[in-house]
């Protein structure tokens, strides 16, 4: 396998810059402190004044409070799943860890919400010729399982009229052969089509001069008709891409964390007022000794003078002003997501409402639904019939509450 197997999907670039914006935004913490990319230099500010705004920028995370009151609201109570007998097990342990069907698809909308996509990777572990004794003391698990998968491993797909036909799905493995030994670490392309998938990999330690392989078992004949890669998407842009539920605020969010830096840096240099000295010869002014760190000095005549300098405090008035707007702004474009927008809807309390929000909820319960009809085509079980319904209904009033209502967390130090 040659390297051009590492290509991306012409939207798989076209969505990754503002897809990592948003998870990082979500995230908070040191992704946004740590990373100077976010924090603008002024064109007149030194590398010193620069280097301290940035120690002490503190970023107040308004992406997470949107995006879990949003998952909140659609994953309030447990979905309504109308499932065969052969896939309830599945609901106890989804991932072959332990983790419940509910939980494993709470954690899927959310970082759909978070991100604009997510995927979810239905599979089932083939026998190898062992006998059901044998498979079961290897405690290989012969049902299907979930994956949760980044969009940004899945690199490349392709469509044709019935839909999706094919996809390369990236990640990477770790083997430990022997206790005190190395791991192996590896790095995987999965090609998967309608009727089969094929594994290749290579090593991480000096991968940039090592091909791709097929590795060991690396083909395999799964017959189910269709690709079993299903994607969760918060607003669709592409039958594969999406937009996520902060993209209508991500530049203010930004703007909130740059306008904090900057008012804490005029707080910061003003907290002890300057020191002017008038009436000082320069030659005295390495010698001249004042209680203050800080001091204006000057030549002008009329014997030593010394006052205390303060700001009248409008440019601090005026800079917290604009953070108030853009702080009400952030808030105010995250409760479109949640309002009907008719005036007949408007006074309606609790209904089904064709929000974003609701919209979300259905693209959800029709994902789900997907991936437990793949799991029963694993299993050779009847998939008519099977549902997954997600909460659409809710108290408009209470969601404009839980959103107004919350408070950004601060991050990092203040």
């Amino acid at each position: 396998m040659n390297s051009s197997y590492e290509q991306k999907h012409p939207l798989y670039a076209a969505s990754f810059t503002k897809r990592r914006k948003a998870m990082e935004l979500y995230e908070g913490g040191e992704r946004i402190e740590g990373n100077r990319a976010y924090l603008t230099r002024h064109t007149y500010e030194s590398d010193k004044q620069y280097d301290i705004r940035a120690s002490r920028a503190t970023y107040r995370n308004f992406a997470a409070p949107i995006v879990d009151v949003f998952a909140s609201f659609i994953n309030e109570g447990r979905p309504e799943r109308i499932l065969p007998d052969a896939l309830r097990p599945i609901e106890a342990d989804a991932d072959r860890y332990g983790m419940t069907a509910d939980a494993f698809f709470a954690d899927v909308t959310r970082l759909a919400a978070a991100g604009g996509a997510r995927f979810v990777i239905v599979d089932m572990e083939q026998k190898k010729g062992e006998t059901v004794a044998e498979d079961r003391a290897s405690g290989r698990r012969m049902t299907p399982y979930f994956t949760s998968i980044s969009p940004d491993d899945v690199w490349d797909w392709g469509m044709d009229a019935k839909g999706l036909a094919w996809a390369v799905v990236h990640s990477e493995e770790m083997e430990h052969p022997a206790a005190f030994a190395a791991p192996l670490r590896y790095e995987t392309l999965t090609v998967w089509t309608r009727d089969s998938w094929t594994r290749y990999r290579r090593p991480m330690k000096d991968k940039e001069n090592t091909e791709y392989a097929l590795s060991e078992n690396g083909e395999r004949k799964h017959g189910l008709g269709a690709v079993p890669l299903v994607p969760f998407l918060f607003e669709p842009t592409s039958p594969m891409t999406g937009l996520p539920a902060t993209d209508d605020v991500l530049s203010l969010i930004l703007r909130i964390y740059r306008r904090d830096s900057e008012l804490d840096k005029m707080l910061f240099d003003r907290a002890v007022p300057l020191l002017n000295v008038g009436g000082v010869s320069q030659e005295h002014w390495d010698t001249f000794v004042v209680a203050s760190s800080n001091a204006l000095m000057s030549t002008e005549p009329g014997g030593i003078t010394a006052q205390y300098v303060e700001p009248s405090g409008t440019a601090f008035q005026a800079q917290a002003e604009a953070l108030a707007r853009d702080e009400a702004s952030v808030w105010e474009i995250a409760l479109r997501m949640v309002r009907p927008q008719s005036a007949e809807s408007k006074a309606i309390d609790k209904t089904q409402l064709d929000t974003q929000l609701a919209s979300f909820a259905r693209r959800s319960g029709s994902a789900e639904a997907l991936c437990w009809k793949l799991a029963a085509r694993w299993l050779g079980a009847k998939e008519d019939g099977i549902e997954a319904k997600y909460n659409e209904s809710y108290d408009v009033g209470e969601a404009t509450v839980k959103i107004k209502g919350q408070t950004p967390a601060k991050e990092g130090q203040g």
